[in-house]
């Protein structure tokens, strides 16, 4: 399975954010550790905190953190989220006589 940068990139925010449990984390700490832009993070970050796996705090001092109940979160709960065509599709071969592949 691939997943697409966007999925990619908002399981590197919650895995950021999640071994920094005390204190908040700033978008551009993200972007750095990353390499990834910030515009980008910017609106994956925002949905994220929409779903509200992702608290955010405005203000000079203000930044990002894990909510309470995102630690319950499976990876399959992100990709399901964050995919834009998420569909499975079963491992079989149907060329040779319906054998997994």
């Amino acid at each position: 399975m691939r997943l697409t940068d966007y999925a990619d990139y908002a399981l590197r925010v919650l895995l950021y954010l999640s071994v920094r449990p005390s204190g908040l984390s700033t978008i551009q700490a993200i972007s750095d550790s990353y390499g990834i832009s910030k515009n980008h993070l910017m609106k994956i970050v925002q949905q994220l905190g929409e779903l509200g796996w992702v608290e955010t705090v405005r203000g000079r001092n203000g930044g990002l953190r894990l909510a309470e109940h995102s630690n319950a979160l499976t990876i399959g709960d992100i990709v399901h989220k964050t995919e834009s065509d998420f569909a499975l599709v079963g491992c079989f071969n149907h060329e040779a006589g319906g054998a997994a592949a």
